[in-house]
C-alpha cells in the first residue's frame, strides 16, 4: 500500500475512534433521559404496603395510599394517607412545590381537627412518621435542582453500570433535601436507577436506596414495584411494596390536593371511589406490560 495510502487509511481510522468516543453520553443527557421517563405520566395513583424494620429485625406494617400530580404550570403535588393500622388510620401528608419555591408540607392527624403540622424548610429533610424516608424523598427529582457529574462505571454481577453523582445547584436546595450529594446507579440498557447512596453535609454515607422489581408501562415507561431505603445511620430499613398503580388524571383530581379536602375527611374513604362525581367517568387507566 503506498504511504500516501497508508497515512489516510490510520487517519480515517483515528477519526472514526474519536467520533465514537464523542458519542459517549454525559451526566447530563443521561439524567435528562432518566427523569424524562418519570415526565410521561404526570398522574399517578399508588396503593402501597409499607415496612418498617428495626436493627432487631422486628417489622411494623403499615397500608398506604399515594397521589402525584403534576399540573400545567410544573406544580408538584404529593398526597400520602395512611389506611392502616388503625392508630395511623387518616394520618396523611400533604407536600407541594411550583417551580423556583421551597416545599410546602404538612401532616394532618385526624385528631387534630382542622390543623396540620408544619413541615417546610430544613424540616423537609427529617424523617416521616418514622419511616427512614423524609418529604423530599417522597417527591421526584427535579432536574434542574442538581448538577450532574458523570463518575467511573460500575460493574455488579458483570452488569454495567453509570455512576452519576447529583450535587444540589445552590443552599436552599441543599437545606430541602439535606443532603451535600447523591450518587445514582442506572444501568446502560434501560436506563433505570438500580441504587442511590445517600451523603449529609460532612459527606458521611447515611441512605442507600434499592428499586426492585420494575415493571413496564406503554413502551419505554417502567416503574419498581419494590423499593427499600436502608439508613445506615439509624440502622433501621423502610421497604415500600406497590400492590397497584394506575396513571390517570381521574384519579389524582386537583381537589385532593387541599386542607380543606383533608379537614373533611375525603382522604379516608376505603376506596377511591370517592373522588368521582355522577358525571364522571374514569379514564380507562394505563396497563403494565406483562410481556
Amino acid at each position: 500500500m503506498p504511504s500516501s495510502l497508508k497515512l489516510l487509511y490510520f487517519f480515517l481510522l483515528g477519526s472514526l475512534a474519536a467520533s465514537v468516543t464523542a458519542v459517549e453520553p454525559d451526566a447530563q443527557s443521561i439524567m435528562k433521559q432518566v427523569l424524562g421517563q418519570e415526565g410521561q405520566y404526570p398522574y399517578i395513583y399508588e396503593e402501597q404496603s409499607m415496612i418498617l424494620i428495626d436493627k432487631a429485625g422486628n417489622r411494623d406494617v403499615r397500608n398506604t395510599r399515594r397521589y402525584i400530580r403534576v399540573d400545567a404550570s410544573g406544580k408538584v403535588n404529593v398526597l400520602l394517607v395512611f389506611d392502616s393500622p388503625e392508630e395511623v388510620r387518616g394520618v396523611a401528608l400533604l407536600a407541594s412545590r411550583h417551580n423556583d419555591d421551597a416545599i410546602q408540607a404538612g401532616i394532618y392527624l385526624p385528631a387534630f381537627e382542622d390543623r396540620m403540622i408544619s413541615s417546610e424548610g430544613e424540616s423537609s429533610s427529617d424523617r416521616f412518621l418514622g419511616t427512614d424516608f423524609s418529604v423530599f424523598d417522597l417527591k421526584p427529582e427535579r432536574y434542574d435542582d442538581f448538577t450532574y457529574t458523570r463518575l467511573e462505571d460500575e460493574v455488579i454481577d458483570k452488569v454495567s453500570y453509570y455512576s452519576i453523582e447529583a450535587r444540589p445547584i445552590d443552599n436552599t436546595i441543599l437545606k430541602q433535601s439535606g443532603y451535600a450529594k447523591r450518587i445514582h446507579t442506572i444501568s446502560k440498557e434501560d436506563l433505570l436507577i438500580f441504587r442511590t447512596r445517600y451523603f449529609n453535609r460532612h459527606g458521611r454515607h447515611i441512605k442507600t436506596l434499592t428499586q426492585h422489581e420494575f415493571k413496564q408501562y406503554g413502551n419505554a415507561f417502567w416503574k419498581p414495584d419494590m423499593i427499600l431505603m436502608d439508613n445506615l445511620a439509624e440502622q433501621h430499613k423502610t421497604l415500600i411494596k406497590t400492590r397497584e398503580r394506575i396513571f390517570s388524571p381521574d384519579y389524582v383530581p386537583p381537589k385532593m390536593f387541599s386542607r380543606q379536602w383533608l379537614f373533611n375527611h375525603n382522604h379516608m374513604a376505603s376506596t377511591v371511589q370517592h373522588i368521582f362525581d355522577n358525571t364522571l367517568t374514569p379514564d380507562k387507566p394505563v396497563q403494565a406490560n406483562d410481556d
